[in-house]
């Protein structure tokens, strides 16, 4: 009988583990950059995310070349001339905040907490520190967060030709859903 009991505690602590980690390959990415002279915008849909919230991780990591713009040749500069896609295929944040460990996923609610991490664009990285809304609801998890990015800090340089319609501040709106992870066997 105990060691049924020993089993069944095992069990639930390693069942335990797996749901406080979420994933997602749908994260919603939108860049917005707004001048008097154009606005151009562009998202991208697959974003992968993973969050630890037993570890107080989360993660965030998307294919440059996913990002669609409504002007064809908007894209093509954008991935040839200023993010030089084929060279720097993707972009990546990695953080952490101690408050996700104290979220707890049976209640509803939405938490605002901050995410200290490092982005990495092309082959530069920046430290940032960003609010997260994180929303549980009904226990779906989703998260939501805006940054202000220049490009500049990512070494991506603007002729002067179109230097007037781009910002030298883009806003980045990121959404994902996640699930609960399931490891894989077999």
């Amino acid at each position: 009988m105990r060691r049924i009991l020993f089993i069944l505690c095992l069990l639930l602590a390693l069942t335990e583990g797996y749901s406080q980690v979420y994933f997602t390959r749908s994260g919603h990415i939108v860049f917005h950059s707004k001048t008097p002279l154009e606005n151009i915008e562009a998202s991208n849909e697959k974003g992968v995310s993973i969050i630890d919230f037993s570890l107080g991780n989360i993660e965030f990591s998307t294919l440059i070349k996913g990002f669609y713009f409504k002007n064809a040749l908007m894209q093509t500069h954008f991935n040839e001339n200023y993010m030089e896609s084929g060279k720097y295929p993707k972009a990546v944040f990695k953080g952490r905040s101690e408050e996700l460990k104290n979220i707890d996923l049976t209640q509803d609610g939405t938490y605002e907490i901050p995410v200290k991490g490092v982005l990495q664009i092309r082959a530069s990285e920046k430290e940032i520190t960003t609010p997260v809304q994180i929303q549980i609801e009904s226990g779906e998890v989703s998260a939501t967060t805006q940054l202000i990015l220049q490009p500049s800090d990512f070494e991506i340089s603007i002729p002067a030709i179109v230097r007037d319609k781009i910002a030298k501040d883009i806003q980045v709106n990121v959404r994902a859903d996640y699930e609960p992870y399931q490891k894989k066997t077999g």
